[in-house]
């Protein structure tokens, strides 16, 4: 599978490479900031920078593996997007050095706030899906046509894996997400409905969205 593809939009020159351990630091921050509902809801509005540090080290704990199906999107150097397509066939993460990064960043009862509200909208994945999250663009490259290079660049890979359909959560109220998804084929299914996903991460309903890989792989 090919490590590094170029993408040309306009007069941006891009590419899209599989996450290293080096890119941590600027692909959390550009996630805060890009989930910063999400974010300050997991862990305080005054605790996203300690949250942030708690995933960085939950993964630094974890290794490369933990690393998975997670894309960057760069201009140059800079990250500018980021994009993770899990399948069933990857390792989970280890929950206990995910728990102990976040009891050391966090504290007992941070950690447990913070776990809790990231486990949310957990999915458990088909063995013929590739399930999409993490989309995020860096807001000064927004409505530039990135998330959709992203989110086709993840078509090619579950194709080239053998699955026969994509599967992501979006919030019900993120009415130009839903519509880039709906632009690229993709359908609306099960809502979920959970007043503790009101209360950790800020709306009450999220939309199961799938995509056939089948109905274009010819």
């Amino acid at each position: 599978m090919r490590a590094t593809v170029p993408f040309q939009l306009g007069d941006l020159a891009l590419t899209i490479r599989p996450a290293m351990m080096d890119d941590l630091g600027p692909m959390l921050q550009l996630q805060a900031l890009a989930f910063a509902d999400k974010f300050s809801s997991a862990f305080g509005k005054r605790g996203v920078q300690r949250g942030v540090a708690a995933l960085h080290q939950s993964h630094q704990m974890q290794g490369p593996s933990s690393l998975q199906g997670m894309y960057v999107m760069l201009a140059g150097s800079e990250i500018v997007g980021t994009i993770t397509l899990r399948t069933i066939e990857m390792r989970p993460d280890d929950v206990g050095l995910v728990e102990q990064a976040f009891l050391r960043e966090l504290g007992a009862w941070g950690a447990f706030r913070a776990v809790h509200a990231l486990s949310q909208i957990d999915h458990r994945i088909g063995r013929d899906e590739g399930f999409i999250s993490d989309v995020a663009v860096a807001e000064r490259y927004r409505r530039r046509g990135i998330a959709q290079a992203m989110m086709q660049h993840s078509m090619t890979i579950a194709r080239e894996l053998g699955k026969r359909k994509l599967g992501l959560y979006v919030s019900a109220s993120n009415h130009n997400a839903r519509a880039l998804y709906r632009n690229l084929g993709f359908s609306e299914g099960e809502v979920r409905r959970s007043w503790w996903n009101a209360l950790f991460l800020g709306e009450r309903r999220w939309i199961y969205m799938s995509y056939n890989l089948r109905e274009t792989s010819a």
